[in-house]
């Protein structure tokens, strides 16, 4: 038994333990699909923003510093995906991070609802260059 195991550690590539590098800036040395997952981390932050929006507009759950800290938390944490990505995706990732930190600073202490509709716009043209740049994974839909 100990000899089938000590010849299996012998035949097995060098490379089989080692873990695998993260990636490197321009994305050539990846153990995973980096890029996709912040995609989708960034889909869920972005899905959440929806919902909060609408408990903030229609429903009226909470008022403007709540909404102003919970979009703060959501460009932090693409700050973070954006660290976690490589290439053209990170400095979308770190765009959209800051353009979430400017549309929480339009709600409070004022509601610049003006403001804020045009952030929206430059946020809806920059989640599809996202999308078309970060998805690295063929999708069946």
């Amino acid at each position: 038994m100990t000899a089938v195991t000590f010849s299996f550690f012998l035949i097995s590539p060098a490379s089989a333990f080692i873990a695998k590098a993260k990636c490197s800036a321009d994305g050539t040395k990846c153990s995973k699909k980096a890029n996709t997952q912040a995609l989708r981390n960034f889909a869920i932050m972005d899905q959440k923003h929806y919902l909060n929006e609408h408990n903030f507009r229609v429903l009226g759950k909470f008022g403007p510093p709540e909404m102003a800290g919970k979009e703060f938390a959501a460009a932090s944490k693409i700050l973070g995906y954006s660290k976690s990505a490589y290439g053209v995706c990170s400095e979308l990732l770190l765009q959209m991070s800051n353009l979430y930190a400017a549309r929480a600073a339009s709600y409070d202490p004022a509601d610049l609802v003006d403001v804020r509709a045009n952030l929206n716009g430059q946020i809806i043209a920059l989640e599809d260059q996202l999308h078309a740049t970060c998805n690295q994974v063929k999708m069946r839909w």
